[in-house]
């Protein structure tokens, strides 16, 4: 009996063995904790800087990510770029490059076209608006980039508004101090279950089965892309005097990004990639009521701005092909797509 226990063990084990091996290389996790952290002043989500992500997987789709020393995406590794000018930009996952590899993502067309400046991309999934200008109230100038660049997303006004780092005070825009969540602390498993936090950090064979576990107990919830519901959240209704709340406050913030910028001696431009067709949306949207009125707002305010939905016809017409499987990200055609609309605006932000 005792024998047969201690056979089984080492049957065990050594399937074990052999079973981490094969998830290894050909399934491998992701075993390190997420590359963006809240910075602790304010609880701005960033980048972590001068770090790379080894993996970043979702279903078949894999990416590296590398990090440098303004938190920023690096995707070309050239000591000359560095004694460049600099052009700070800023964007969402969109800019960011998600689940694309370095090659492929906009910023680095934009930096391999243009040698002669040094690309310094910031994005973070999920900012907005009002992320965009608290970095550069915390970092600008540090970084003291010759230009700045914001890479607008159709969601970016009511993200900004909901991140709740300015309100409006005595018609004054005010800097919040957040409470916030340190996202890369430990978790409850971590801290009450043996070699848990070790095993995460070590074992594909555990997080496989520790994923697949979780997924089985909550169910995820995948977006139903088809060609008529691309955008990733619902159209939905919204009370207008909320969304002309939005709408106030999200002008005060790119007047105080304004004035950062010139503080920061950069000059400020605007681009935005008109990923969705805001004109579907319903009046009430309070995206759709700051993109309505958004040419007539930064042309009032001596802000350079650029949207191009004329330009995105054949996306708004056949979604599908621009996007990832199972997420709403654009792939390398949506990225291609998105590069070859900005480029040439991008040339002439340099030239002036």
């Amino acid at each position: 009996m005792k024998k047969n226990l201690t056979l089984l063990f080492f049957v065990i084990l050594i399937l074990t063995f052999l079973s981490e091996i094969f998830i290894r290389f050909f399934f491998p996790q992701d075993l390190q904790r997420y590359w963006v952290f809240y910075e602790p002043t304010h609880g701005l989500s960033i980048n972590k800087k001068n770090y790379t992500h080894k993996l970043h997987r979702f279903k078949s789709h894999k990416a590296t990510y590398t990090f440098g020393r303004y938190h920023n995406r690096e995707t070309i590794r050239n000591f000359d770029i560095l004694n460049k000018k600099k052009i700070l930009v800023l964007g969402d996952s969109f800019t960011f490059g998600w689940l694309i590899d370095d090659k492929n993502t906009l910023i680095h067309k934009f930096q391999k076209e243009n040698l002669d400046y040094h690309f310094i991309n910031v994005a973070v999934g999920a900012w907005g608006s009002a992320h965009y200008t608290l970095f550069t109230e915390l970092f600008c100038k540090q970084i003291k980039p010759e230009k700045i660049i914001i890479i607008l997303n159709t969601d970016d006004f009511h993200r900004g508004y909901r991140s709740g780092f300015y309100k409006k005070k005595n018609n004054e825009l005010v800097r919040i101090k957040k409470e916030f969540k340190n996202i890369q602390g430990d978790s409850e498993f971590d801290k009450k279950i043996p070699f848990y936090k070790f095993l995460k950090s070590n074992s594909h064979l555990f997080m496989l089965t520790r994923n697949t576990v979780y997924n089985l107990i909550y169910k995820p919830k995948y977006n139903p892309w088809s060609e008529e519901r691309y955008w990733p959240r619902p159209n939905g209704k919204f009370d207008l005097e909320y969304s002309k709340n939005v709408l106030e406050l999200n002008q005060k913030i790119f007047l105080r990004l304004k004035k950062n910028s010139e503080e920061c001696n950069s000059s400020l431009n605007i681009l935005n990639i008109s990923w969705a067709n805001h004109q579907l949306m319903d009046d009430t949207n309070p995206n759709k009521l700051f993109l309505k009125s958004a040419k007539s707002f930064f042309e009032n305010n001596d802000i350079n701005y650029f949207e191009n939905n004329d330009k995105m016809s054949d996306l708004y017409s056949n979604p599908m092909k621009y996007i990832i499987d199972v997420d709403f990200h654009p792939n390398k055609k949506g990225v291609d797509l998105i590069y070859s609309n900005l480029r040439t605006q991008i040339k002439k932000i340099l030239s002036k």
